[in-house]
């Protein structure tokens, strides 16, 4: 593990005991820690911007029902609990943060999905996996921490089969290019590592992907956060979510990130692409 490998696993790796949390905010959601179901649990184990809805419009942009998946930057394993639970597919969630895979092996257990769900700790960089091996690539926010992208889209593209996919929902560069920190995915720009939009097309399309459909979310992103704002300014209480990974940092990186996408420092895009073939 290299310097900002190690840098990007500490920054994820701050806070111990992810399932016990989970489990002690499920009256928050409906839930029983006693007796904890994906209907409680899902609400409090994905940390991107836009939580399971997101997830599920990506999942519709790339018409995904019962495939083979393969989660890169998977976290706790919440996206790839859902596509198994509500898409039908077998996913395994790939990250360089063995605290998180332990937990996602751990939270699927308790959810009876630990055999359509697997989780491997390793580098997006060299996934652990075949040539052609999946029909689909995911991944949520992700990318920003990761300097090679250009080895990353190659990888994605190698494990896919041709005629697979590559659904993606990331943060990318703003004009100013630069976001106020700590951010959720970084402390410091020492972590970071975003590119502007034409520089991921650039690099998509030269591992040998073609695209399907990009699109810009930063405005339904920015309308979530300014409704947030509203509840808590009524004083609706609110409920936990990301800062049960995060830890209490997260409000303040949450609300530069807020500010970062106003100011257009940042934005965030869905895509999906197809590696050619059938």
């Amino acid at each position: 593990m290299d310097d900002v490998a190690r840098s990007v696993a500490s920054h994820y790796s701050r806070h111990d005991d992810l399932p016990g949390r989970i489990l002690a905010a499920l009256p928050h959601t409906g839930g029983d820690p006693d007796h904890p179901t994906y209907e409680a649990v899902h609400h409090l184990d994905q940390f991107h911007l836009g939580g399971p809805p997101a997830s599920r419009v990506l999942a519709d942009l790339g018409e995904l029902h019962g495939e083979a998946v393969l989660d890169v930057g998977c976290g706790i394993g919440g996206p790839a609990r859902l596509l198994s639970q509500e898409r039908g597919c077998t996913v395994t969630g790939v990250d360089l943060t063995q605290r998180y895979v332990t937990s996602a092996r751990t939270i699927s257990g308790w959810l009876g999905l630990g055999d359509a769900t697997q989780f491997v700790c390793a580098s997006a960089l060299q996934l652990p996996v075949r040539d052609g091996a999946f029909s689909v690539a995911w991944s949520q926010h992700a990318a920003m921490n990761i300097p090679d992208k250009d080895r990353l889209y190659a990888e994605i593209a190698r494990v896919l089969r041709p005629g697979g996919r590559f659904l993606m929902h990331d943060i990318v560069a703003g004009p100013l290019r630069d976001p106020y920190y700590p951010v959720p995915w970084a402390h410091t720009p020492t972590e970071s590592f975003l590119l502007p939009a034409n520089e991921v097309h650039a690099r998509l399309r030269a591992a040998g992907l073609e695209e399907v459909v990009w699109q810009d979310a930063s405005a339904e992103a920015i309308g979530r956060i300014r409704a947030a704002r509203e509840r808590a300014a009524a004083g609706e209480p609110e409920k936990p979510g990301p800062d049960l990974i995060m830890g209490p940092e997260f409000a303040t990186m949450r609300e530069n990130l807020s500010r970062s996408l106003e100011e257009a420092r940042v934005s965030v895009v869905r895509s999906v692409w197809k590696k050619p073939g059938r």
